[in-house]
């Protein structure tokens, strides 16, 4: 199978989960594609696809974003965004795949046994700057930014959009200072830029089911998932 139709498998499956239940999108392909590529190429095609396809997500219910909630976590987020680029420009694949599986077993710890605790509020700046780092690094800030303001939201589409926006908001960040460190693979953007219509299609089918279902069950199937890969990542 060719990496970019491998690609384009992983995100469709991660993006289908993201569009019902806000977050997971990069987590799920993360865990398919780091048997097969190199962990930087696959954080860098999910720099691309995560855009698009958070942008999507935002357009689709954009009536349903708050801004302010967005804006309560961008200056904590930020900083945490360009540490996490910085440190992306810097470390080896093989230290970035140690800290991507470390990352996967707190992020599927916390999902499996600590989704229902409440941090006290001490911890929320706390959160949101591990949440700029990780998305800063990886793309996959959501879940701690989520676990730090999700008593904000009003209801799941309100999540859901406001998050696609912080992704869009964050990624463009990371997408700038990679240019200007000449870390921007334009290259893999052209080899893989037809990947974002499938997945165009399958946010959409997401879109239109993620107010009737429940998202526990999508919740722990990342959790697994996610718990499985972090594992293999921590002794490739």
């Amino acid at each position: 199978m060719s990496i970019p139709l491998l690609i384009a498998i992983a995100f469709s499956l991660g993006f289908f989960i993201e569009s019902i239940i806000g977050f997971g999108g990069g987590l799920i392909a993360y865990a398919i594609l780091g048997f097969f590529i190199d962990v930087k190429h696959m954080v860098l095609a999910g720099l691309y696809i995560g855009t698009c396809s958070s942008a999507m997500i935002f357009l689709s219910d954009k009536k349903s974003f708050s801004r302010s909630i967005l804006i309560k976590s961008l200056p904590i987020c930020l900083l945490g965004t360009m540490i996490g680029v910085f440190v992306f420009s810097q470390i080896s694949s093989k230290t970035m795949l140690i800290i991507l599986g470390a990352v996967s077993i707190i992020l599927s710890a916390k999902i499996i046994f600590f989704d229902k605790i409440e941090f006290p509020k001490i911890f929320n700046s706390a959160l949101l700057l591990v949440g700029g780092v990780a998305q800063g690094l990886f793309g996959i800030g959501g879940p701690f930014v989520v676990n730090a303001i999700r008593k904000s939201f009003q209801n799941k589409s309100e999540l859901r959009t406001t998050m696609a926006a912080f992704f869009v908001t964050f990624n463009l960040v990371r997408i700038t200072q990679l240019s200007i460190t000449k870390h921007l693979p334009i290259e893999l953007f052209k080899e893989i830029w037809w990947v974002i219509i499938p997945i165009f299609f399958i946010i959409q089918i997401g879109f239109k089911i993620h107010v009737k279902i429940k998202e526990e069950f999508f919740k722990k199937l990342i959790a697994a998932m996610t718990l499985f890969s972090g594992i293999v990542f921590l002794f490739k």
